[in-house]
C-alpha cells in the first residue's frame, strides 16, 4: 500500500461515544419484545450501522434493572474459542449478597442461583469461575454428541437458574460452530425468563443467517429481527449539534454531511471528532463549511478501517477498488475493468470479492463504488503517486469515449494527470454545461477554478470571468467579488469587457453588508465603459432605479428608472427585456403602485431559456417581498410558494435565498410563531454575508424576543437589522426594526431612548419619502413623542406620514395611520375616540390579516374604554390576553392579565383549576423556559407581570418536577415543546 504524502504529527482525543442517535423507534420496539419472556431478538446491520451501540444502549434500559444482564461478543479469530461468547457472558455470574442488598446498592448479577441438577457439574472445566456454585462434575461419557449435548442441557439449565436474565451477544456472524448449535439449541426450548439479543453483520454471501441455517424460535418465544439501515439527515444533523457542541448546524451542511457519510453512523461520528479538531484551528470568525467538510482528511479509525478490509482482499480486487476511486462515481463493471486492466474472467471475481469484503458496493442498477466519499479517499490515498497519474489519463480516455462525455469528470481526471490545458477547456465546457442545466454552485466552482490557475492568455481570462460574472448574478458568493476585483485590478481588457465585469461586481457588492454605496459606485462606472453596449448597460441603469436600499431618496431612484424606460424600448434581447420589466413591476410594488399588480397578471410567464426562467423566478420573489411591506399578506404567500419552485428549477439560488428571507417575516407579521425563532437563525445562518437575508432575519429574531420580554436578546437581534445603521440596506426591514426598538424601549421606561431611536428612523423615512414602509414606525414614534411632550413631532410624524401613503396601495399603511392618531388621541386623553380608532385599526390589521398589532390595538381599545369608566370593556381585555397566549405572547398576555387584576376584574375559573400532577402547568413551563435561558427571578417576574414570590413558587416547583438538581440544569430536563410559543 501507498501513501499519497506524509502527514502531519496530530493528536486525537476520544472522550467516548456520543449519545445513541436516530435508534429510538427500534430501540423501543427491541425492548417491547424483551419484556416478555421468553424472547429472541436479531439485530442485523452492515459495518459502522451501530449494532454494537444498541446493543450496550438495550442492557442500560431500565427495565431490565431487576435482573442479570451477561453480555459476550465472538471474536474475528482464526479458530474461534468453543462457546467463546456465552462463557464470556456466564462468567458473570455471581451468587451472592442480592438478597441483603438495597435496591441502591445491589448490583447486576447479585442474585442467587436457583436450584441445579447434576447434570450442570459439566460446565466446572468450562467456568471455573462458578466452580464453587456448581454441582460436582459428573463422569464424561463416552459418546461425544451425547457428551456435547449434556454441555447443552447444562447451558440451558444454568440460564434457567438465573432467573430473569438478558443475554447481549455481539457479532454472532464470527461465532463458532458451538456456539452456533447451542443458539439453535436455546431458540428451541427456552427458559421461560430468559431474553436473548444477538448482533450479526449483514451477510454478503448466501448464508442464510447468522447460524448457516433459518433462524427459528419455539412457538412459545416472543421474537424479532430488526434490521438497521443508515441514519436520516434529521439524526445525522442531531449528532453534529451534540458532537460538535454547537446549538444548531443548518439544514445545508447537515444535508452535505449526510451525503458524505451516506448516514452510517460510525463514519458520521468519527467525521465529526475530525471536524471538531479542525473547527479548533480555525482562525477566530470563521465557522464550520461545506467546504471544510469536502476537504477533510480521512478519519484515522475510518482509514484504518477501510485499509484493513482491503488487505484481506486478493491482488485483482485491490486494483479494481483502486481504479473505482480514482474514477470517483459509480460505474458498470465493464468501465471498472477497463480502467484497473483486469480481463472478463478476472473482473468477475475480483468484482465478487470486493464487494463481499464491503469495499465496494452497488451504488445503481449495474453500477458499482464506494458507499460514501470518505471511503472512496480512503482507498483514493492507498493508490501511489504513478499510479493514480496512470488511472486518471486512462480515465480520460475511457470516458471521453462515451456517448455523452462527463465533461466536470474529464474535467477533474485532467488536472490529476498533470494536463492543464485539457483540463481548461473541459471545466470551461463543464461550466457552460452546467449554465445550461442552471446548476448555478457547480458552474462558479469550475470557473471560479480556471481563473486561479495561473497561465491562461489574457482574452481567455476576460471570456471566463465574463462568464463568472453573469453566472454569479443567479447565486451569491461572496469569494467571486475577490476573483472579479482581481482580475480588473491585474488584467488589461477591452472597455465593453470590463464594463461587463464591472456591472457584475457592483450587482454583487450591493448584496453584501456594508457594499451599498460602493457597488453602486461600481455600477455607475461600468454605465460609462458600456457606452457600446447599451443591452447591458441596461442592467445597471435598472439596479440604480430600485428604491428599497439605502438613504437615497426616492426622486433619484426615479430618474434612473425613466432613463431605464428609454433604453427598454431599444432592446431586442428577449432575456434582458424581461429583466427590466420585471425589474419595473417589482419596483412599482415596493413603493405602493397599484398598477403593478394588474401588470404582473398581464405578464405572459411562458420562456423558453433558462435565462429567461431565472428572470421571472426574480420578478415573483421580488414582487413576494414589495407585495408583503405593503399588506396584500394573501398575495405575499402565494408569490412566495410559486417563487420558491420557479427559482430552484431555474437554479436562481440568490432569488431563493432572498424569497426565504421574505417567508420567515411573512410568518412572523402572520402569527405563525411556531419553530420560528429557529427558521429564523438558520437562515441567518446560512446566509452570513448576505445583508438583506441577515437584517431580514434578524428582525424576525428581534421581534419575537420583545414579545417574550428578552429586551436585551431583542435590541441585539435589532443592531444587526441595521435599525441603529439604516443606509446600510433595505430600508424597510431598518424602519420596522426601528419601531420594535422603539416599543422595547418604552416598555422599559426608556422614554429619552426611544425618542432618539424615532429620531434617527423618521429622519430616514422623510429622507427616502417612501412613506409606506414607515407603517410599523409611526405609531412607535408617536407613542414615545408623546410621553416625552415633544407634542409637535408627534403630530408631524403623522401628518407626514398621512401625505406620504396618500393614493398608496398599501393596506398595512392605512391601518398604521389609524393607529398612529389613535395614539394621539389616547396621549390626550381622550379615551372614547381613541378607543373608536384603536377598534377601527384592529379591524385594518385583523383583514390583512396581522394578528400581533391587531390584538394590540384589541388591547389598547380595552385600556381605553376602562380608563373612561366602561367596565365592560373587561371582557375586551380578557379577549386580548387570550389572544395574546395563543400567539404566544407570553409578556404582553401577562401585561393584560396584570391589568385585570389592577380593576379588580380577574377571578379563577369557575370549573376549577386542573391537576397537573407530576407535569408542568402552562406557566410552569413559561418559568421553565426562561429558566433554560438563564432569566433571573426578577426578570421572569417582570417578563410575566407576577411578583417575585409568586415567581420563586413557581421556581420550587419546575425544579422538583423536572427532577433539576438546579436552575442550570432545566434547559436539559425541559420536555419537548408542544405549544405555539416561539422558540429562541
Amino acid at each position: 500500500m501507498w501513501l499519497t504524502a506524509p502527514r502531519p504529527t496530530s493528536v486525537s482525543v476520544r472522550s467516548g461515544p456520543a449519545r445513541l442517535t436516530g435508534r429510538d423507534t427500534e430501540l423501543d420496539a427491541i425492548v417491547d419484545v424483551l419484556r416478555r419472556r421468553p424472547a429472541a431478538v436479531l439485530i442485523e446491520g452492515e459495518p459502522g450501522m451501530g449494532r454494537t451501540r444498541l446493543l450496550a444502549e438495550i442492557g442500560r434500559r431500565k427495565e431490565f434493572e431487576g435482573g442479570r444482564v451477561l453480555t459476550g461478543a465472538c471474536q474475528p479469530l482464526r479458530e474461534p474459542f468453543p462457546y467463546g461468547p456465552v462463557l464470556e457472558a456466564l462468567r458473570t455470574v455471581t451468587t451472592g449478597g442480592f438478597a441483603t442488598r438495597t435496591p441502591e446498592t445491589r448490583a447486576v448479577g447479585d442474585a442467587p442461583l436457583g436450584p441445579l441438577s447434576p447434570v450442570a457439574g459439566v460446565l466446572r472445566p468450562l467456568l471455573p469461575e462458578l466452580a464453587e456454585a456448581l454441582p460436582p462434575q459428573p463422569e464424561p461419557l463416552a459418546d461425544p454428541v451425547a457428551e456435547r449435548h449434556r454441555v447443552f442441557r447444562a447451558m440451558r439449565e444454568l440460564l434457567h437458574a438465573c432467573g430473569p436474565a438478558l443475554v447481549l451477544i455481539d457479532d454472532l456472524q464470527w461465532a463458532d460452530e458451538d456456539t452456533r448449535d447451542l443458539m439453535r439449541f436455546l431458540a428451541g426450548a427456552m427458559p421461560p425468563e430468559l431474553a436473548v439479543v444477538a448482533t450479526f453483520r449483514s451477510a454478503t454471501d448466501v448464508r442464510p443467517g447468522p447460524l448457516g441455517a433459518p433462524f427459528r424460535t419455539d412457538a412459545a418465544v416472543h421474537s424479532a429481527r430488526v434490521a438497521l439501515g443508515a441514519l436520516d439527515v434529521t439524526a445525522v444533523r442531531k449528532l453534529a449539534v451534540e458532537i460538535l457542541d454547537l446549538p444548531r448546524v443548518t439544514d445545508e451542511f447537515a444535508a452535505k454531511l449526510h451525503e458524505c457519510t451516506a448516514g452510517i453512523p460510525f463514519v458520521v461520528e468519527e467525521t465529526l471528532r475530525a471536524l471538531r479538531e479542525a473547527a479548533e484551528r480555525l482562525p477566530v470568525g470563521e465557522v464550520l463549511s461545506d467546504r471544510m467538510l469536502e476537504n477533510l482528511e480521512v478519519p484515522v479509525l475510518l482509514r484504518e478501517a477501510v485499509t484493513e478490509r482491503l488487505s484481506t482482499l486478493p491482488e485483482p480486487a485491490v486494483r479494481l477498488a483502486g481504479a473505482a476511486a480514482v474514477l470517483g462515481v459509480g460505474a458498470e463493471a465493464a468501465v471498472l475493468g477497463e480502467l484497473a486492466g483486469l480481463p472478463d474472467d478476472v473482473l468477475r471475481t475480483a468484482l465478487l470479492a470486493a464487494l463481499s469484503g464491503g469495499v465496494l458496493g452497488e451504488v445503481g442498477d449495474s453500477r458499482y463504488g464506494f458507499r460514501h466519499p470518505l471511503a472512496r479517499k480512503a482507498v483514493y490515498d492507498t493508490v501511489s503517486g504513478p499510479e493514480r497519474a496512470l488511472l486518471h489519463a486512462q480515465a480520460i480516455r475511457v470516458l471521453a469515449a462515451q456517448p455523452s462525455p462527463p465533461l466536470t469528470l474529464l474535467a477533474r481526471h485532467s488536472r490529476a494527470a498533470g494536463r492543464v490545458d485539457q483540463w481548461r477547456h473541459y471545466a470551461e465546457a463543464a461550466a457552460d454545461e452546467a449554465v445550461t442545466r442552471g446548476e448555478t454552485s457547480r458552474a462558479i466552482d469550475l470557473l471560479q477554478s480556471v481563473l486561479a490557475e495561473p497561465g491562461p492568455a489574457q482574452s481567455d481570462i476576460g471570456r471566463v470571468a465574463g462568464k463568472l460574472s453573469q453566472v454569479a448574478l443567479r447565486g451569491f458568493r461572496p469569494d467571486v467579488i475577490g476573483t472579479l476585483e482581481r482580475v480588473l485590478e491585474e488584467v488589461t481588457l477591452p472597455p465593453s469587457v470590463r464594463g461587463s465585469i464591472r456591472l457584475s461586481l457592483g450587482m454583487l457588492q450591493v448584496r453584501t453588508i456594508g457594499g451599498l454605496g460602493r457597488g453602486r459606485l461600481e455600477v455607475e462606472r461600468a454605465i460609462d465603459e458600456l457606452t457600446d453596449r447599451p443591452d447591458l448597460a441596461a442592467r445597471g441603469i435598472t439596479l440604480l432605479a430600485q428604491p428599497i436600499d439605502g438613504l437615497t431618496p426616492l426622486s433619484w431612484h426615479e430618474s434612473w428608472r425613466a432613463r431605464a424606460n428609454e433604453v427598454y424600448e431599444r432592446l431586442d434581447d428577449p432575456e434582458l427585456r424581461l429583466a427590466l420589466t420585471a425589474d419595473r413591476i417589482a419596483a412599482a410594488s415596493h413603493v405602493g403602485d397599484g398598477s403593478a399588480w394588474a401588470e404582473f397578471e398581464a405578464l405572459s410567464d411562458t420562456v423558453g431559456t433558462v435565462a429567461e426562467r431565472v428572470q421571472l423566478a426574480r420578478l415573483w420573489c421580488n414582487l413576494a417581498d414589495g407585495q408583503s411591506w405593503a399588506g396584500h399578506l394573501d398575495r405575499a404567500d402565494r408569490l412566495v410558494t410559486e417563487g420558491v419552485r420557479r427559482a430552484t428549477d431555474a437554479g436562481a439560488l440568490y432569488a431563493i435565498g432572498l424569497i426565504q428571507g421574505t417567508r420567515v417575516r411573512l410568518d412572523w407579521v402572520r402569527g405563525r410563531w411556531s419553530g420560528l425563532a429557529e427558521a429564523a437563525e438558520q437562515l441567518r445562518d446560512s446566509y452570513p454575508e448576505l445583508g438583506p437575508i441577515v437584517m431580514e432575519s434578524s428582525l424576525v429574531l428581534g421581534g419575537l424576543a420583545a414579545v417574550r420580554g428578552e429586551f436585551a436578546a431583542a435590541q441585539r437581534h435589532l443592531a444587526a437589522a441595521s435599525v441603529h445603521a439604516p443606509d446600510r440596506g433595505p430600508i424597510p426591514v431598518a424602519l420596522s426594526a426601528a419601531g420594535v426598538l422603539i416599543s422595547v424601549l418604552l416598555a422599559t421606561d426608556d422614554v429619552d431612548g426611544a425618542c432618539a431611536a424615532a429620531d434617527t428612523a423618521v429622519a430616514a423615512a422623510g429622507r427616502k419619502d417612501v412613506w409606506i414602509w414607515a407603517a410599523a414606525l409611526v405609531p412607535a414614534a408617536a407613542q414615545a413623542y408623546a410621553r416625552a411632550g415633544r407634542w409637535p413631532e408627534a403630530d408631524n410624524v403623522v401628518e407626514a406620514f398621512a401625505r406620504g401613503i396618500e393614493d398608496r396601495d398599501a393596506p398595512v399603511a392605512t391601518a398604521a395611520l389609524v393607529a398612529g392618531r389613535a395614539v394621539l388621541l389616547e396621549a390626550r386623553a381622550k379615551h372614547l375616540a381613541a378607543a373608536a380608532l384603536f377598534d377601527e385599526a384592529a379591524s385594518g390589521y385583523a383583514a390583512l390579516p396581522m394578528p400581533y398589532p391587531a390584538t394590540a390595538m384589541r388591547e389598547r381599545a380595552a385600556m381605553c374604554r376602562l380608563a373612561a369608566g366602561n367596565r365592560d370593556a373587561v371582557e375586551e381585555l380578557t379577549a386580548a390576553a387570550e389572544a395574546y397566549e395563543q400567539l404566544g405572547a407570553t409578556r404582553d398576555a401577562g401585561r393584560c392579565r396584570h391589568q385585570l387584576r389592577e380593576h379588580g376584574a380577574w377571578a379563577p375559573s369557575q370549573r376549577g383549576r386542573r391537576g397537573y400532577g407530576s407535569e408542568l402547568s402552562p406557566r410552569e413551563r413559561e418559568v421553565a423556559r426562561m429558566l433554560a435561558e438563564g432569566r433571573t427571578n426578577r426578570e421572569i417576574a417582570d417578563g410575566l407581570f407576577l411578583s417575585p414570590r409568586t415567581v420563586e413558587q413557581h421556581v420550587a416547583k419546575v425544579l422538583r418536577k423536572l427532577g433539576a438538581r438546579s436552575r442550570t440544569d432545566v434547559a436539559r430536563k425541559m420536555p419537548g415543546e408542544t405549544a405555539t410559543a416561539p422558540a429562541g
